[in-house]
């Protein structure tokens, strides 16, 4: 499936419906209907980094601008804690002996990460760490973004962002204006972002595996003893 920059909306807005926003306006609104769509594309991020210190002695690391989800955050030594409730010593047999097991992991799951996990609270962009660590790995689901920090978008975004921004323009202009007849196109301007909106949370290709979730969900029985395939073709 092409994808297009985020900007294109702004494009195919004013082709369909001769809208003419400020880029700073688009953007938002577009921002704003792309939310509503749903369809974010993710990818799996890791991230290491030394933390910084505030002027007041917190220790923080700045978030990538791309940061979505935060899966895991964890420093660059193991876990361990010994079987007597005394306190652990640096030199502490277990400690090598984690160390030892975790080099030798191997074919671990995307969302496991090494080190010991650690305390932090999230404050807009940046995270706060309880204790100062020499090094902190964050792992987190990051938007696919393009040139300008923007995420891509498909033909039927486009439609839908598009439709968004026109409902929005005729919605304001009808409060702003008071106009009678603006106020009455409404409703057909809603409906029309609605629909495009749901068809953009629709794929363009589903394939079998996916069609077969679908008719689980209305048909208990095993669709394979029939020896063909029940995804519709295009």
């Amino acid at each position: 499936m092409k994808e297009y920059p985020f900007n294109t909306a702004y494009t195919q807005a004013r082709e369909l419906y001769g809208l003419e926003l400020n880029p700073d306006e688009f953007e938002s609104l577009g921002l704003i209907a792309w939310d509503k769509i749903g369809n974010k594309q993710y990818k799996l991020y890791k991230y290491t980094t030394e933390p910084c210190q505030t002027s007041t002695g917190e220790y923080y690391v700045e978030l990538p601008c791309n940061v979505d989800i935060i899966e895991a955050i964890t420093t660059n030594y193991e876990d361990y804690q010994k079987t007597t409730p005394t306190t652990i010593s640096s030199n502490n047999q277990s400690g090598w002996i984690e160390d030892y097991v975790e080099n030798r992991k191997y074919n671990t799951g995307a969302l496991y990460m090494p080190g010991k996990f650690i305390k932090y609270r999230q404050e807009g962009n940046r995270i706060y760490l309880a204790d100062k660590f020499n090094q902190v790995n964050i792992l987190y689901k990051g938007v696919i973004v393009d040139d300008e920090g923007l995420p891509f978008l498909n033909n039927k975004e486009l439609d839908a962002i598009a439709g968004f921004c026109q409902f929005i323009d005729v919605r304001k202009k009808a409060t702003v204006n008071r106009d009678a007849q603006l106020f009455q196109m409404m409703p057909y301007w809603e409906n029309n972002w609605k629909v495009l909106c749901t068809q953009a949370r629709v794929p363009d290709y589903i394939n079998q595996n996916e069609m077969d979730e679908i008719l689980n969900v209305s048909a208990s029985w095993n669709r394979k003893r029939f020896g063909k395939s029940f995804k519709p073709t295009a």
